[in-house]
């Protein structure tokens, strides 16, 4: 098998196994397809805000010196050229960070203090 066939191959494989994941993720929550489509703009809107959440998180005088490290290296690690995966590879490029921000960004609240955190991202509201 040529090499752009695997290539090929394991994208579909990819979208095949996401949109699975997200149709099994939709029936189990017992959520109505309007549901989900609110609770899916909810977190793109909770991801746009990300940014903004954790540069208050930095500059709060509570937070440690090393925990405010951690989110400037995040940002030259995703904007960075240089990965495990190149970026220019079509979906298979981004898994890398798919898997490193969510594990920096559970580090770094361990690392931050609960009240800092509750004040810079604050629950969501539940209706």
């Amino acid at each position: 098998m040529a090499t752009w066939q695997v290539v090929v191959l394991v994208v579909v494989v990819l979208l095949v196994a996401g949109v699975a994941a997200f149709v099994l993720w939709l029936r189990r929550s017992a959520m109505t397809p309007a549901e989900a489509a609110a609770e899916l703009r909810a977190l793109g809107v909770d991801l746009v805000r990300l940014p903004g959440r954790l540069r208050r998180v930095a500059a709060d005088p509570r937070t440690p010196r090393w925990a405010r490290w951690w989110p400037i290296g995040l940002a030259i690690y995703v904007a960075s050229p240089i990965d495990p995966i190149p970026d220019f590879l079509p979906v298979i490029g981004y898994l890398d960070e798919l898997v490193v921000v969510p594990l920096v960004l559970r580090h770094v609240k361990r690392m931050v203090p609960p009240d800092v955190w509750t004040a810079c991202f604050p629950p969501r509201r539940t209706r």
